[in-house]
């Protein structure tokens, strides 16, 4: 690797290969396709940053994510953006492709392939302070370069604050890479930094401290343990008791408040760990909800013709209850199940449910899994599972059993045990009990 100030700063943190560190932190097993996502996520913080690129891009306009990893942005899609995303690793750009970007690539973000003036807006995410400090301007020379005039760039920028945090040149070899190695970065500045830095290329830039009140679960205890950030410690030793679904509740409360306050357009006080920043050649319009229109994420699906095949892992017409987690790419794509699990959705007529399952459970050849589908209430069918395969089950519905349900269906099932692939600790946090995962349920 050719030497650079970056790559003797990546060396010194002990990272070889950028692009393998970026692989290896940011390409999730997640399935960010925009048709998974539920109305009520946009109360989550976790989308906190995403829903303020949602609120502020116009519908049908076309979007390029920088760094767009597995495809965090992949909701924009249901307001008929054209999204296109740019990242150093292979592997994140073909992540994100399939999680429904229209055209990804792999390139340096200061050595964009495409065409002037090409985009409406260009957006990041937690990338700008992962550009080193001798790069920076190059991308932001490329973000005005490939924007269309009048044309916006959104940023979600993490910073740092020197009077909490000590100067990369202050921290000793240990600290530097336990710093860097948490999620790489190499280009923190101040919030004022960010600032005047965007102002050398765009007339008009806007910025406001986020997150000063309103973080996640994970990363209050990350804050606290990765970056040395003071809370209170009955308050983490509370956090890191709360149970898989209770951190779910905790993260929707502090999402709901963070969205209040853009909707209040109230301005917080310097936080030293976070800067929303929007940046033209033209006056800006709001700061928040420019473009709002979330009637795509609250509006139901239409419901299809009779007889057409559904497949109900990507439909918004189907309800998935708290029997399920989120989607996981195994591959394919599948849902883990706890005990149980219901699928609520409506059609005319059913006359056959088939679905992929499998299970990671151990044990199977001397304690075989035992199954059981359900619909309506009345069992379908029940088996055994007794290897860790991909078992297709097509199950036929009777024509009294469809007819009695006049349109609305509970497919549900059961499983006779639950284990813990992953225990409860200071590092995974994962306390969920699952049995079988499930994908490709298709009614027909």
């Amino acid at each position: 690797m050719p030497s650079s100030p970056l790559n003797n700063f990546y060396q010194q943190a002990g990272i070889v290969d950028p692009a393998e560190f970026y692989r290896t932190k940011f390409v999730s097993d997640e399935v960010l396709d925009a048709r998974y996502f539920k109305a009520l996520d946009r109360f989550d913080v976790r989308f906190a940053r995403t829903m303020w690129i949602y609120d502020n891009v116009r519908a049908g306009s076309s979007v390029l994510d920088l760094g767009c990893g597995a495809g965090m942005l992949a909701l924009l899609k249901r307001k008929g953006i054209t999204l296109t995303g740019v990242d150093l690793s292979p592997e994140c750009a073909q992540a994100a492709r399939r999680n429904g970007y229209d055209f990804t690539l792999s390139a340096e973000l200061s050595h964009l392939p495409l065409a002037d003036a090409s985009f409406d807006y260009v957006v990041s995410l937690d990338v700008i302070g992962h550009v080193g400090f001798e790069e920076k301007d190059a991308v932001l020379a490329e973000v005005r370069r490939v924007l269309r005039p009048g044309g916006v760039t959104m940023h979600g920028i993490e910073c740092t604050d020197r009077r909490a945090q000590k100067s990369y040149d202050e921290m000793n070899p240990d600290e530097l890479r336990r710093f860097v190695e948490v999620d790489g970065h190499v280009g923190l500045e101040e919030e004022q930094e960010h600032t005047a830095r965007f102002r050398q290329f765009f007339d008009h830039v806007a910025s406001e401290p986020r997150y000063t009140l309103c973080l996640s679960s994970e990363e209050f205890i990350k804050q606290a343990d990765k970056y040395g950030l003071h809370f209170e410690s009955d308050f983490l030793d509370y956090l890191r008791s709360l149970s898989f679904k209770e951190r779910r509740a905790f993260d929707l409360a502090m999402g709901y408040v963070f969205g209040k306050i853009s909707d209040l357009q109230m301005s917080l006080p310097k936080s030293g760990l976070y800067l929303f920043l929007k940046a033209s050649d033209r006056p800006l319009g709001p700061f928040y909800n420019e473009h709002r229109d979330r009637h795509a994420l609250l509006a139901p699906e239409r419901a299809d013709d009779t007889g057409q095949v559904v497949c109900l892992d990507r439909s918004r017409k189907a309800t998935f209850d708290y029997g399920w987690f989120e989607p996981n790419i195994i591959p394919p794509v599948a849902r883990w199940m706890s005990s149980r699990g219901r699928v609520s959705f409506g059609v005319d007529k059913l006359s056959e449910v088939s679905l992929d399952l499998t299970t990671h459970m151990p044990d199977l050849r001397t304690r075989p899994l035992g199954v059981e589908v359900f619909l309506n209430g009345t069992k379908l069918c029940a088996f055994s599972l007794f290897q860790q395969s991909w078992l297709n089950l097509r199950v036929p519905v009777p024509e009294p059993l469809s007819s009695k349900a006049r349109g609305k269906f509970e497919l549900e099932i059961h499983a006779d045990r639950t284990w813990q692939p992953r225990p409860s600790g200071e590092e995974t946090r994962d306390d969920r009990e699952l049995s079988v995962a499930v994908c490709n349920i298709v009614i027909q």
